[in-house]
């Protein structure tokens, strides 16, 4: 039964990290719920271990993340659809990282710096400082770069 592959018909699943803990969310779209994995390995195949973390671990990063997990952005006159890649901290400051959630094989992330509301949200900005850009690229490429690649 090990070499057995599953894939669920309803749900979609996206890959991400927090901090430096791999995880795996299934988005049952339809029902309006959403389950949490931990990915624990991945075999020589490309399949993924996977394990429950637990549902406090899963409540608390749910509250951590849910408010932008996905988001919208208006570029370049087309509306990009984007889910959470990594959620981490450089220096202090906490950043969101995403891939797009349609092609998520076109390469193409985006990022923003999450400043925390006070309310358990988060508000995204743009990172315009050159520097700040640069660190959080180094960051990204040190800490995620494996997983980047096709």
């Amino acid at each position: 039964m090990s070499n057995h592959k599953f894939r669920f018909a309803k749900g979609k699943e996206y890959a991400f990290f927090n901090e430096h803990v791999h995880l795996l969310l299934v988005d049952f779209e339809r029902d309006e719920k959403k389950e949490l994995y931990l990915i624990a390995d991945q075999e020589d195949d490309g399949t993924y271990i996977l394990e429950y973390p637990g549902e406090l671990f899963t409540e608390q990063l749910m509250e951590l993340t849910g408010s932008i997990f996905f988001v919208q952005v208006q570029e370049e006159g087309r509306e990009g659809k984007y889910a959470l890649g990594a959620f981490f901290t450089v220096i202090r400051q906490t950043y969101a990282l995403y891939y797009d959630r349609e092609n998520p094989e076109n390469g193409e992330l985006v990022f923003f710096r999450a400043n925390a509301t006070g309310t358990g949200a988060y508000e995204l900005e743009n990172v315009t400082d050159p520097s700040e850009y640069q660190t959080v690229v180094e960051h990204v490429m040190e800490n995620y770069a494996k997983y980047l690649q096709a």
